[in-house]
């Protein structure tokens, strides 16, 4: 394994999430990319695409919002779990925007209680892997017509 420099490009999770089911070489690229740790730099485009402010990524990742600025400024990697997490929020992003053909429209049904996710909102499930299992369950079940 090599570790990523300054003089390479900076890795897109967004484009590395781009997949609609994992496959086995997929999952292995992800593991990888989660062990090495994701570099804020990297992260950075997930942090713009998403509609979360800077105190809602703090509490989806259990970090302050003074450990993300710090990240920011230093280029420090995220730990493997909280790498992890970013990238399957990142698969989420995707499969959203995939199922409703628009970020707006994901984002607004993002905000709203959702009876099929106990009366909560998507976007509050992100803090835990489980939730965002349920979201992309969600999702799953949008995309094929199955009703709650």
């Amino acid at each position: 394994m090599h570790l990523i420099t300054n003089q390479e490009p900076v890795m897109n999770i967004l484009k590395e999430a781009e997949v609609t089911y994992v496959t086995e070489e997929k999952a292995h690229r992800l593991l990888e990319l989660a062990r090495l740790g994701i570099a804020f730099d990297e992260f950075e485009s997930l942090f713009r695409e998403a509609p979360f402010s800077l105190g809602q990524w703090a509490h989806i990742l259990a970090l302050s919002e003074r450990t993300l600025q710090r990240y920011q400024k230093s280029g420090h990697r995220f730990s493997t779990p909280e790498s992890e997490k970013i990238l399957k929020i990142a698969h989420v992003m995707y499969r959203g925007r995939e199922v409703f053909g628009s970020p707006g429209v994901y984002h607004r049904w993002l905000s709203r209680p959702s009876a099929t996710l106990g009366g909560q909102a998507p976007e509050s499930l992100f803090d835990s892997m489980i939730g965002l299992d349920m979201v992309l369950d969600e999702l799953g079940r949008i995309e094929h017509g199955v009703p709650a």
